[in-house]
């Protein structure tokens, strides 16, 4: 049977690039946020607070865990799961980040007392350009090897 990998050596290597380009991406996003979706929506989407709230850790400790997650969480999933994902590197970390965007709104918002899908229909858009932004820059600088199939015993 068939077994797809793409290998300790690629892992290791992939993970510098996609952990600056999940920074990078996390920045853009994160500015998104608070000077594009008030344009959008009329006011902030400011994850660092909904996550200091929750967590009890203020606004500051909300911002640490929001880029430790976008840096170093996103990075991780995306050399893992990225190889496996069809298309050019940009849209292998948009599709990413768009099903990230999905569970964020079916799952983690809700819990985090923010809403279904980010509270409404204007913020769960807002969110997904933030999210795609994050994704395609997140894509282009970790440029993934493409997956492969590794033939095992028959």
């Amino acid at each position: 049977m068939p077994e797809l990998s793409i290998g300790a050596s690629s892992f290791v290597s992939a993970l510098p690039r996609a952990i600056i380009g999940a920074f990078a991406g996390t920045v853009v996003f994160t500015l998104m946020m608070k000077f594009l979706a008030p344009e959008m929506i009329g006011h902030p989407m400011d994850i660092a607070a909904v996550l200091g709230t929750f967590t009890g850790l203020g606004t500051s400790g909300g911002m640490v865990m929001h880029f430790l997650l976008g840096t170093l969480g996103f990075a991780i999933g995306f050399v893992i799961v990225g190889p496996y994902l069809p298309g050019p590197d940009w849209l292998r970390g948009v599709i990413f980040m768009a099903a990230i965007w999905f569970l964020a709104g079916l799952i983690a918002m809700p819990v985090l007392r923010v809403g279904l899908f980010f509270g409404g229909a204007k913020e769960a858009i807002a969110a997904l350009l933030g999210h795609v932004a994050l994704g395609a820059i997140l894509g282009m600088v970790a440029r993934l090897p493409d997956r492969y199939i590794q033939q095992g015993p028959l």
